[in-house]
Parts: C-alpha cells; sequence; structure tokens
C-alpha cells in the first residue's frame, strides 16, 4: 500500500514537471518572436488601423493646396445677383453665369465651371476679390472630413494678383454650408430676377445682332450741335463708309436690344 502511494506522488511530481517546462518554452519562443502573451489582440488591432485608409499620415492633401487652380474670372460678362453692405464694407457678389442661376432656381446642383466672385470694397476702395470655383473632380485630394465638395477658393488683391493668405479659412468656413452647396449666397441667386439679365450674358446677344441685315441701309452722320431741322440735317451729313457703317450699326442695335430689358 505504501508503495502503491509512493508510486502516485512521483508520477504527479513528473507530470507538474512536464506541464511547466511546456509553459516555459511556449514563453521563451513567445519572446523570441517579439511578442507579449497578454498583448495578442491589441497587436493585432494595431496592425489593422495602420492598413485603414485614412490612417498613415501623408494620405491626404493639404487643405487648400488645390488652390492654384483657380484664375482670375472675366467678370465682363458675369452677373452681379446680389449685393452686401455691413458698415464701411460693401460687397458685390458675382456669378459667370445665368446657367449656374437657372439650376438653382431649377432646384438642381450648381454646374461644374461655376465661378463666384466677391468684391470688396472697404471705405469706398477696392480692398480685394474672394473666389470659389467648382470643376468634376476637384477636392478629391482632400480628406472627406475637410473638402467642401468640388469646390476651390482662392484670394486675389486689388490689382487681380494672388494674396499672400490662408486659404485653408475658406474650406473651414464654407464647410458649414454644405446644405447650400457650401454657398453662403444661394438664397439670393433663388431670388434673383433673371429676365432683368439681357441674354448677353449667354453670348448670344452679339451673334442675333450680327445677323441682321443691314447691306441696304444708307447712314448719314449728324453733327452733335445741329438741330433736326431736314434742311440742316442735309446739309451738315456726310457719307458714312461700309466699314465705319457696320461698326455703327452693331452699337445702335446692340444698344436698342439692350434697352429693351430696362424698360
Amino acid at each position: 500500500m505504501i508503495k502503491k502511494q509512493l508510486a502516485l506522488t512521483a508520477l504527479l511530481a513528473l507530470t507538474l514537471t512536464a506541464c511547466s517546462n511546456n509553459n516555459n518554452m511556449n514563453m521563451n519562443n513567445m519572446s523570441q518572436q517579439g511578442e507579449e502573451p497578454s498583448e495578442t489582440g491589441s497587436n493585432n488591432m494595431s496592425q489593422q488601423e495602420e492598413s485603414t485608409p485614412g490612417a498613415e499620415s501623408g494620405e491626404y492633401a493639404e487643405i487648400g493646396s488645390g488652390a492654384n487652380l483657380v484664375k482670375f474670372p472675366d467678370l465682363k460678362d458675369a452677373i452681379v445677383f446680389t449685393t452686401y453692405d455691413r458698415g464701411d464694407i460693401h460687397e458685390n457678389i458675382y456669378v459667370n453665369n445665368r446657367e449656374a442661376i437657372e439650376a438653382v432656381q431649377n432646384g438642381e446642383e450648381l454646374p461644374s465651371g461655376t465661378v463666384i466672385t466677391l468684391e470688396g470694397y472697404k471705405d469706398g476702395e477696392l480692398e480685394q476679390y474672394l473666389v470659389m470655383e467648382k470643376r468634376k473632380g476637384w477636392g478629391s485630394q482632400y480628406s472627406p472630413d475637410e473638402r467642401t465638395g468640388e469646390w476651390e477658393f482662392q484670394h486675389f488683391t486689388p490689382d487681380r494678383e494672388v494674396a499672400d493668405d490662408n486659404i485653408g479659412r475658406c474650406f473651414s468656413c464654407h464647410a458649414n454650408q454644405e446644405r447650400d452647396q457650401y454657398s453662403f449666397s444661394l438664397d439670393d441667386m433663388k431670388e434673383f430676377d433673371l429676365g432683368s439679365v439681357p441674354q448677353s450674358n449667354n453670348s448670344s446677344t452679339g451673334n442675333q445682332v450680327a445677323a441682321i441685315p443691314t447691306e441696304d441701309w444708307e447712314i448719314t452722320e449728324i453733327p452733335a450741335h445741329a438741330n433736326l431741322s431736314k434742311d440742316v440735317v442735309l446739309a451738315g451729313s456726310r457719307s458714312i463708309g461700309e466699314e465705319e457703317k457696320a461698326g455703327l450699326l452693331q452699337d445702335v442695335l446692340l444698344t436698342m436690344y439692350l434697352n429693351q430689358y430696362k424698360n
């Protein structure tokens, strides 16, 4: 009986020793592989975070780095659709074409190619131009948390040169206007009366006027100081050459065409 108890005690001691050796071997192996047994789960999560898009620094471009894409716009045919006055500040807000206003009034997105320009005055002196332009694909290099759709921004001096400014502030400000397509003046576009804008802003007026046949028209020039009696007109008038005639006719017809929208 005593011999059996001694044998069982020896066997139990050998088993415990073997288990202890196995645990030590496992710990040594993990140590050689650079792992901590209690941090296996967190190590795997860290690797997943590093592979997640946006986790690596520098993946997205610096906000405002595409401002160089925005050039100073041609304001000659642009439409002033609203103005703002605040103390000594006066601002004219332009849009580059009537199609943009039509889109807004039809409940549509502002089209690619839309340019909105703020012309700012202070104490009656031109102070700055702030320009925002929308193009398909613009802004895709920025973080989704920072971009303002497909808009880029630029700040110009009164001389129409690029101003030395932190253009990233424009993104921060306009980001709050996502509901209004990132514009502060969308409601003004909705309310603007397009009937007050001649079709020349759609680049069609010149073609319409030029299409009027004038070959058989006889044009004479009347001195500015003359009264309109028949005799004076005939005496003081002179014949006008074809080239000069064409230019005068175009000017007169264009003036008549534009005046019909003012009356």
